[in-house]
């Protein structure tokens, strides 16, 4: 089968296929040039970063593995943490690895983000030299992260870490976005960037949308924040582990149906390798953390809002 990372000899950078995705968005740019003033969408999903990263050279020998420190969380012990992420290790052979077993696979990883960069690069380029660049909005963001070593894991499944939640979101909207700003607001992109193309677009919001738009933030107007985020996943690889999370700024929430669940303090743990559900001083912000996310199940009528998972939520009978 195809290897997870690696170098690719057989081809150069513009032979890759993120070349080739980038090459088709050039030709949509270029199509919309023909046509000034009429208003265009165009969206680019490439799976990379997503493995396999086997990339060509000079992208593949682009970090030199030796150098690359540790992942704060790779510290992880698995202690009072959910049984199927120690059980992952062992389910893809990797119990014993150490980081030097991790770094040149991280390597790779950083590699291929590097050539991804370089083709939207290109695209930028193209953007200017068409004319096109002081009157078109560019995002860029991705659907989740990925562990390659967080926490000694690979991958995105069964876990809440910040590593696989948290995504880029960057934003480019010459004249009214003012470059280098970095905001704390809290976004659900998924959700919040349709309401942002609506308003962009200049049309209506539809009233079954959830999310927020994020044009004053952009703009840097006021705008009311978001209190916490929430993520639900459904299982994979080992079957169905169901998961929701609440996260604020400084706490976590991820309730396990199928295994203990997981508190952590954003602001004294931020690579999250100490579970807090268990211990009594956190007691009285599980209840609070359990209770949000009840009120978000009930919102958007999940199937598990039922009276077994009601008394583990709202009555806080939950390991």
């Amino acid at each position: 089968g195809i290897p997870f990372y690696g170098c690719d000899e057989s081809i150069s950078p513009e032979q890759s296929r993120l070349a080739w995705g980038a090459g088709h968005v050039i030709g949509a740019l270029r199509q919309a040039a023909s046509s000034p003033g009429e208003p265009f969408l165009i969206r680019w999903d490439p799976s990379e970063p997503h493995l396999p990263n086997v990339v060509p050279r000079p992208f593949a020998d682009m970090y030199d593995q030796a150098r690359l420190p540790p992942w704060p969380s790779f510290a992880e012990d698995f202690r009072d943490k959910p049984y199927i992420q120690s059980q992952q290790l062992r389910s893809w052979g990797i119990a014993d690895w150490t980081w030097k077993d991790w770094s040149p696979l991280v390597a790779q990883y950083l590699g291929e983000i590097s050539l991804l960069d370089s083709q939207v690069g290109r695209i930028t380029a193209e953007l200017q030299r068409l004319g096109l660049d002081r009157n078109t909005v560019v995002i860029y963001t991705c659907d989740h992260g990925d562990l390659c070593g967080g926490h000694r894991m690979f991958d995105k499944h069964y876990v809440m870490y910040e590593d696989v939640v948290r995504v880029p979101l960057i934003v480019r909207w010459p004249g009214v976005a003012t470059p280098g700003t970095v905001l704390d607001d809290l976004v659900i992109h998924t959700i919040d960037l349709a309401a942002t193309l609506c308003e962009l677009a200049g049309k209506d919001v539809p009233e079954s949308f959830q999310g927020t738009s994020l044009v004053p933030a952009l703009r840097g107007q006021p705008r009311p924040q978001r209190q916490d985020v929430l993520a639900m996943y459904h299982g994979n690889q080992f079957g169905l582990f169901t998961q929701r999370m609440v996260r604020t700024r400084r706490w976590k929430y991820v309730w396990n149906a199928t295994d203990r669940d997981e508190l952590y303090d954003l602001l004294d743990d931020p690579a999250e390798l100490v579970n807090r559900a268990a211990h009594g001083d956190a007691r009285e912000i599980l209840a609070t953390m359990r209770r949000r996310l009840h009120q978000w199940m009930a919102d958007v009528k999940d199937p598990l809002d039922n009276g077994w998972i009601r008394r583990q939520l709202l009555e806080n009978q939950k390991l």
